[in-house]
């Protein structure tokens, strides 16, 4: 009995440690929600393989969304960058809302996107830039989900409206934010907190305008937004209750790109977590047109370092 608490003390001293070693000062890291995002089933319907597949808005000779089917290749189970593409695939209804910018899935398949007109407004109605469109998962027709109101229309001297969206896996909510009607001087921008079950809006931050937009766990074990501001290079959150409350005296800094990489002013385009690790992919934003190719982005890799509970750059590229 002795030599079996003897083993059973031993376990629990090796896996304390192991413990601290991830979580120094037995703090929990703030770290991702785990996935719930499906295939869309019409990826099958037409024959392709999921797993080799992408649907993409960046594709320079295609307006809207596409879907790429990349080559096979033996060894490996996905596709790589630099994978060669096999077929590229778009539905009538996809170039219809003319080019587009970030997809995010439900735990359905169904695809949430919003516009993003590139060079110039040909392909973009001005009406139509807070209008956020989803693609059905089983017959992928996209139809417009929900006009978010404009608290000023989009000018010439900003002629964006939604600029991020992304979806709650944990108590699946969709936020999405504007930058409609903001200018030089008055930063109008709104993050909408919107039920996807009834598009009703559940709650909002107004007079902020972010860009990238991402859910996770913070070392309190609480849902947070993090979302990036447009106007510098900071990054911050709130804390999201299970009724998809933004809980505003909670809201924090939690670093910044400026400073950083290439360019030192990038802004954060995407924000998304890998197990403990924040992944943000940062870019220039000026409010004004240009084409994709002129604005490249950096991916900046961050993890939370319990001790001094705060972020630290791991690399950027």
């Amino acid at each position: 009995m002795m030599k079996y608490s003897l083993c059973i003390m031993k376990w629990w001293m090796e896996l304390l440690v192991l413990w601290l070693f991830i979580f120094p000062n037995n703090g929990f890291a703030q770290r991702e929600i785990k996935p719930c995002q499906q295939e869309p089933a019409f990826i099958r319907t037409l024959g392709y393989d999921p797993l080799w597949t992408a649907l993409s808005t960046s594709e320079k000779t295609y307006i809207g969304i596409s879907l790429i089917a990349f080559e096979k290749k033996t060894g490996q189970s996905t596709p790589s960058a630099q994978t060669p593409k096999m077929d590229i695939y778009q539905h009538p209804s996809w170039k219809t809302a003319g080019y587009l910018s970030t997809i995010s899935f439900d735990q359905l398949g169904n695809a949430y996107t919003v516009p993003a007109p590139l060079i110039s407004m040909l392909y973009n109605q001005t009406e139509k830039l807070n209008t956020i469109y989803k693609i059905d998962a089983i017959n992928g027709e996209m139809n417009e989900w929900v006009n978010l109101p404009f608290v000023a229309k989009p000018s010439s001297h900003n002629p964006y409206g939604l600029l991020g969206i992304n979806y709650d896996c944990q108590d699946h909510f969709l936020v999405a934010s504007t930058v409609a009607g903001s200018d030089r001087y008055n930063e109008r921008g709104v993050i909408y907190m919107i039920n996807p079950r009834n598009k009703k809006t559940i709650d909002s931050i107004t007079n902020f305008d972010a860009m990238g937009l991402g859910f996770a766990l913070d070392e309190s074990r609480k849902k947070r937004l993090y979302y990036g501001s447009t106007r510098t290079g900071n990054i911050f959150s709130v804390v999201v209750n299970a009724k998809g409350k933004m809980e505003k005296k909670t809201i924090r800094k939690e670093l910044s790109l400026e400073g950083y990489g290439p360019r030192g002013d990038d802004k954060a385009r995407k924000i998304k977590f890998s197990g403990n690790q924040l992944l943000v992919s940062g870019t220039a934003f000026n409010y004004n047109l240009q084409a994709a190719s002129e604005k490249p982005e950096t991916l900046y890799t961050f993890i939370w370092l319990a001790k001094e509970k705060k972020w630290g750059l791991i690399n950027y590229n």
